[in-house]
């Protein structure tokens, strides 16, 4: 099937108000997501979450920014600010998404001090081998 803009068309949808407000929920949790493994990898020493940051994110973006002007060309929702149902249906996604947040901070933060804990433990070891 080809596009009106002929195009070969792979993916072809329409979202309803809550749908909508669903999948841009979805898109802020999983970039949150991301920024957090990106933060981790810097206090834990793991480079492979901030690349999964640094490949991921663009992808995701890209795709937020079709929906985005999919919407703009929508007939029938004016853009602005979210409609109620968009802004429900978003809302309750991102608070899912905070109640993760809280679930996973502490972990972030006791990985975090066991990196720098070890990494303490390990340097008088490494003074004591160099003499």
């Amino acid at each position: 099937m080809t596009s009106p803009f002929g195009n070969p068309s792979h993916a072809v949808v329409a979202f309803d108000e809550s749908q909508t407000g669903t999948l841009l929920g979805v898109f802020a949790w999983v970039l949150g997501s991301l920024e957090i493994m990106k933060d981790r990898a810097e206090a834990v020493g793991e480079p492979r979450f901030a690349e999964m940051n640094s490949t991921l994110t663009p992808r995701l973006e890209s795709l937020l920014q079709t929906v985005t002007a999919a919407r703009k060309r929508s007939p029938l929702t004016p853009i602005g600010q979210m409609e109620p149902t968009v802004e429900s249906a978003y809302s309750a996604v991102r608070q899912a998404f905070e109640a993760w947040i809280e679930l996973t901070a502490f972990d972030t933060a006791q990985a975090a001090m066991k990196e720098h804990t070890d990494a303490a433990d390990e340097a008088p070891r490494d003074a004591e081998n160099e003499s």
